[in-house]
């Protein structure tokens, strides 16, 4: 079976659609742990919030996330993940991460703000 350049398009519009399930907030964290398919949830969560404005699907079978943290949402923050989620809050399915990154350490000290610019590509079959 091959996934054609049409599904692919449909399911990368889909993935930030408001229409059933969709990616629609980003959680920062401060766990640490190797980042696996099978992850549901950030190791350690600290803040969540919607994504800035809509998502952006200007280039063909992608779509990217933005979301803004203030420094106030910062403060003391030794950040080490980011996830992409479909709920404001909650676990099991329907608040589990689709996307996960882990990174070595970033600290904040309250001046400083975050944006995070995440973009997920639907691959070929195979690929």
């Amino acid at each position: 079976m091959v996934f054609t350049d049409d599904g692919r398009q449909f399911v990368a519009w889909s993935l930030g659609s408001n229409v059933g399930n969709f990616i629609a907030h980003v959680g920062i964290g401060i766990g640490s742990a190797t980042v696996l398919a099978t992850d549901s949830t950030l190791v350690t969560e600290k803040n969540r919030t919607a994504i800035t404005g809509s998502p952006d699907f200007s280039t063909s079978l992608k779509v990217n996330f933005q979301a803004d943290f203030n420094s106030v949402q910062m403060s003391g923050l030794k950040l080490t993940e980011f996830g992409l989620f479909n709920v404001a809050s909650g676990t099991g399915f329907a608040g589990s991460v689709w996307q996960r990154e882990g990174f070595g350490s970033v600290t904040f000290d309250g001046t400083n703000e975050l944006q995070i610019l995440s973009t997920l590509e639907v691959l070929p079959s195979g690929a």
